[in-house]
């Protein structure tokens, strides 16, 4: 169950200090990056959320980077979903939720950070095979399956489990020779029958060559790349880049040599769409946003297996479909935001619209509450004068502004009806946004930061571009049985904790099974005495209920 507070929205002018047009001797200096994770499960449906507890480290320290990527790849090497995670100290945890429109089928699950795989591919970027069923996109059906060939008392390690089999709602000890050492991950789970590989593959028995990319450290928040044609680059040409959601924030950047843009969203988080503009609603047939996916290249060779299903996997199919709407409870700290963001200029008037008569035109409002603006007519078309702060008039059009989208049109800003503007702020000064100057700033807020139905400049791009998720915390222990009379209890996932450093504490862990008959397996990963990293792996049976 997530949780939303409501906060205020205010419209941030970020000023880019730095742009991202980084020298190569900085680049040289960039600290490679470990990555880890781990996910408690590997089979899911669409809409179903892949939790994924992550770290990255830099020399044994927490990195830098504040944007950590989740991405699901299919078999013909294509990014099909990609999630922005933030990593604070290093630390996420956090899910990628499953579009709706995935065919059924096997997809690489694939952890990294924008710049861990240029760096260094086999410890920047890890993934594993996950499975993934779409009921109205099933897979191939075939007469008979090739089954994955694990039993019941199978183990990886020196450990046993007291026994192989147990019957539902029964509780399950780890071996007593595990509960001294320093556990990272503890995950008991169903076992995953249409997958012959459920563990992490090495980039090196996966990519031919190096990862391909622009090194772009991400130490602030994410960075949003674009491209214009190098052949038709104008260095002198500004572009617009506005975000919006809960808060929106206006950025502006000039192509280099080669055509690359940067826009570094730095403290804003959290937006729903982007809009780009050129300067003046200018032409952007030469504009494209670049994907912050790494680019690789399989191996000849490799190939995602094909997930094939018989008859005989109704039943199992059935029973994961409704184990797949079991909920993991957890609530949002969008609170925990840092507050306030930075903006770029401070109101010298504010205007809540709810306060006045609403009218049908944005000109009507100015003329009627908004002394400090006049509304003037020149060729036929309405124009803007802000005051400035010696009492006299500009000469030009303010910047205008609607949730931080620019509008180059003040005509059709004087005709629009404000219905659902909520605020107006004023800047009555000439105002600075990196090297452009305007005189003065009129800028409207809408209730949903939405742009309240204002119409898309005729030229400007519209992108379901998301920033990074709001940061999640569990309400209660993973995988842990939830009360509910008259229903079966369908958990796959038995437990799942994952900490770095062997802090995972086993006084918390109550291992219970579940209605949900199967193979299981109980995997441990934990801290030798020398530093390195051990496994343990025990596979066992959930009996079926008896009638």
């Amino acid at each position: 169950m997530s949780m939303l507070p409501k906060i205020y929205r205010p419209i941030c002018i970020v000023i880019l200090a730095f742009m991202y047009h980084l020298p190569n001797a900085f680049c040289q200096n960039l600290v490679e990056e470990q990555v880890s994770y781990s996910i408690p499960k590997t089979i899911y449906f669409t809409e179903e959320k892949i939790w994924i507890s992550a770290e990255v480290t830099q020399k044994g320290k927490p990195s830098s980077s504040q944007v950590l990527y989740a991405e699901l790849l299919n078999r013909e090497n294509e990014s099909v979903h990609l999630a922005k995670i933030l990593l604070e100290q290093g630390e996420a945890l956090h899910f990628l939720e499953i579009p709706s429109n995935l065919p059924s089928d096997h997809y690489l699950l694939r952890i990294y950070t924008r710049i861990s795989p240029l760096l260094n591919l086999e410890n920047g970027l890890k993934q594993q095979l996950v499975t993934i069923f779409n009921p109205r996109i099933p897979p191939k059906v075939v007469a008979n399956r090739v089954e994955q060939i694990v039993k019941k008392g199978q183990q990886k390690g020196s450990f046993t489990l007291i026994k192989d089999q147990f019957n539902p709602k029964e509780i399950i000890d780890i071996p007593e020779e595990l509960k001294g050492q320093k556990i990272q991950e503890l995950k008991v789970s169903l076992v995953n029958p249409f997958l012959e590989e459920e563990r992490q593959i090495p980039s090196s028995q996966l990519y031919e060559g190096k990862a391909e990319g622009v090194l772009i450290p991400e130490l602030f928040g994410h960075i949003v790349a674009a491209k214009v044609n190098p052949n038709e680059v104008d260095t002198s040409k500004v572009y617009f880049l506005s975000v919006h959601g809960i808060e929106s924030a206006l950025y502006s950047d000039r192509p280099d040599a080669n055509g690359n843009l940067f826009f570094d969203i730095g403290g804003l988080k959290h937006w729903k769409f982007l809009i780009a503009q050129a300067d003046q609603n200018g032409d952007l047939m030469n504009f494209e946003l670049q994907s912050p996916a790494v680019k690789t290249s399989f191996k000849n060779g490799f190939t995602i297996p094909q997930l094939e299903i018989s008859l005989a996997d109704q039943g199992l199919l059935q029973k994961l479909l409704l184990s797949s709407g079991v909920q993991t409870y957890f609530r949002e700290k969008l609170n925990q935001e840092p507050v306030p963001v930075v903006t770029g200029f401070v109101a010298d008037y504010s205007y809540n619209l709810d306060d006045y008569t609403r009218f049908e035109s944005v000109e009507t409002v100015i003329k009627e509450y908004v002394p400090s603006v006049a509304v003037r007519t020149r060729s036929g078309k309405k124009e803007f004068r802000s005051n400035n702060e010696f009492g006299n008039r500009f000469e030009g059009n303010p910047l205008m502004l609607v949730d931080g989208m620019p509008v180059f049109n003040s005509d059709q800003l004087a005709a629009f009806n404000p219905k659902s503007f909520e605020k107006l702020d004023l800047l009555a000064r000439v105002f600075y946004l990196n090297e452009q100057n305007y005189e003065g700033v009129i800028s409207f807020s809408s209730y949903k930061s939405d742009v309240g139905g204002f119409p898309l400049p005729t030229n400007a791009i519209y992108s379901p571009y998301q920033g990074i998720q709001i940061p999640v915390e569990l309400e209660s222990e993973f995988g842990q049985p939830q009360e509910i009379r008259n229903f079966e209890d369908l958990r796959s996932v038995l437990t799942w904790k994952s900490e770095s450093g062997g802090r995972v504490d086993l006084s918390e862990v109550k291992i219970i099974t579940s209605d949900l008959p199967g193979l299981y397996q109980m995997s441990i990963q934990y801290q030798s005495e020398d530093g390195s990293t051990q496994s343990w792996e025990s596979y066992f049976e959930v009996k079926a209920a008896e009638n």
